[in-house]
């Protein structure tokens, strides 16, 4: 048993308390992970809206062309801070 717990302890160190806790800049990057998934759920329930309602194809294309650009320009952003915030981390 002893054997086996050396063993664990040698693949998987004990981290200091300092090394376990979130920082504020853990605390940012998960915001705006919360904030880009908010903005992709509401994109999806406009779209699927769009689906289920009565106007033509046509229509339909259109407006799924509208939210579209209206998403990527929502999210475009967060995707930028969130990639910024992460190349931060790894220095």
């Amino acid at each position: 048993m002893s054997t086996e717990r050396s063993s664990l302890a040698q693949r998987h160190p004990v981290k200091s308390s300092s090394d376990r806790m979130i920082t504020e800049h853990d605390l940012k990057i998960l915001w705006i992970s919360r904030t880009l998934t908010n903005i992709d759920f509401q994109y999806g329930e406009e779209i699927l809206n769009l689906e289920r309602s009565n106007l033509e194809i046509e229509q339909k294309n259109y407006i799924k062309t509208q939210l579209l650009l209206k998403y990527r320009e929502r999210r475009e952003p967060y995707q930028k801070l969130l990639a910024s915030l992460k190349e931060q981390q790894l220095h």
